[in-house]
């Protein structure tokens, strides 16, 4: 078992050092979340901490306020003990210790789960005994529908203008707008789909300007796009199943909040299937 350092560092230059007794932590305002933030410094559950062997990762789990790690936003990152957590103007660093050198700090254990007789009270004394003992068991599983929905449109084939001179100046905007979409799509998934249409557009566009190069460019960027985005989506389906089985809900969680992201305007049976796990994952104490 693994003890995570938590030291936060506050704008007024107060210190706390905290400690969690085990592999996982959670960060952010929520009452649950194993290091507390104000409010108004971070999002209910704002980054997950894990630790794989020698290896301690961050995981954004939102991003409004974005979280950043050595001054820069991310998305799924190792961190080191030197590198800190931006959370608004709250530094946090976090390492790696045995409880016996850190020495007052304030250690937070992770709940155990509930016996079977404190259920059975549950149930008979208090009138939310039900929701108490179904949050406490495994997320019930439905198989997965396999038609998935289509996260993309039907590819751009036309430009808004004629002239030449006219598509050019579309082209030139439609590009400068798919390139920052693209930079955000690790943060908004939804920007990396809308990104793909701009680069198609602005290729039509620099297409019927005589700028067969520029074109072409257009045209690849966002084919790569796509497809690693549909890659992404399909791994994480996969991803998320498995998670499901095996109990690994804050895996489950994040990767059932961007595959919502990205189907998100779409319908189908596996819309609806995404939104009930989240629901269900939200009933266990998750966002």
């Amino acid at each position: 078992m693994s003890l995570l350092r938590f030291e936060v560092r506050y704008p007024d230059g107060r210190k706390e050092v905290l400690s969690v007794d085990g592999e996982r932590a959670l960060i952010g305002h929520g009452a649950h979340c194993d290091v507390r933030l104000p409010i108004d410094q971070s999002a209910y559950e704002h980054v997950s901490i894990e630790v794989a062997g020698s290896i301690v990762r961050a995981e954004a789990r939102a991003f409004e306020p974005p979280a950043t790690l050595g001054g820069m936003p991310f998305n799924n990152s190792p961190i080191s003990p030197e590198t800190p957590l931006g959370f608004g103007a709250i530094r946090i660093f976090v390492a790696v210790a045995d409880s016996s050198i850190v020495p007052g700090a304030s250690v937070v254990s992770k709940k155990e789960q509930t016996s079977p007789l404190i259920k059975l009270l549950a149930l008979v004394v208090f009138p939310f005994g039900a929701w108490f003992l179904l949050s406490d068991e495994e997320v019930t599983l439905e198989p997965a529908p396999t038609a998935l929905p289509e996260i993309f449109a039907a590819p751009v084939t036309t430009c808004p203008q004629t002239a030449p001179d006219q598509a050019l100046v579309v082209a030139a905007d439609k590009l400068l707008l798919a390139d920052s979409k693209r930079e955000r799509h690790p943060f908004f998934p939804k920007d990396g789909i809308a990104a793909v249409g701009l680069y198609e557009g602005a290729a039509v566009c620099f297409k019927i300007g005589n700028n067969q190069p520029a074109s072409s460019e257009a045209a690849q960027s966002g084919a790569i796009l796509r497809a690693k985005i549909i890659s992404d989506f399909r791994a994480r389906r996969i991803r998320l199943e498995h998670s499901l089985k095996v109990e690994d809900l804050d895996l489950a969680r994040s990767d059932v909040k961007i595959l919502r992201a990205l189907t998100e305007g779409t319908k189908g049976d596996y819309v609806t299937w995404l939104g009930t796990m989240q629901q269900r994952l939200k009933i266990r104490g998750g966002s």
